[in-house]
């Protein structure tokens, strides 16, 4: 069940402009969770010894993805751009051309 909120609040916070860190609460949660079954099936441990501490994490991770989806992000606001005026130079001469076409 944690995992479906995850996801949806991934998404949510996604649309609401934080792009590909929206992903990082996840993937921290998921990363931590793959090195702690790695360390229990690498030392003969059962799973409940550490469930209690992957909750935690996927709670944190919650936290942080609401937070997130309530925040949202600011679109950058870009500096307008000076245009500078093009100076004239008023003592060019045009002389007509005498070629023929």
């Amino acid at each position: 069940m944690g995992l479906i909120i995850e996801i949806v609040l991934t998404i949510l916070a996604w649309n609401r402009g934080w792009k590909w860190l929206a992903l990082l609460p996840v993937g921290i949660a998921l990363a931590i969770g793959f090195c702690m079954g790695l360390g229990i099936g690498a030392s003969g441990g059962s799973v409940s010894d550490v469930q209690g501490i992957a909750v935690v994490f996927d709670i944190i991770a919650i936290i942080a993805l609401i937070i997130m989806c309530v925040k949202g992000k600011k679109p950058k606001e870009e500096e307008p751009t000076k245009v500078e005026p093009v100076k004239s130079d008023d003592t060019a001469v045009v002389e007509p051309s005498n070629e023929v076409k």
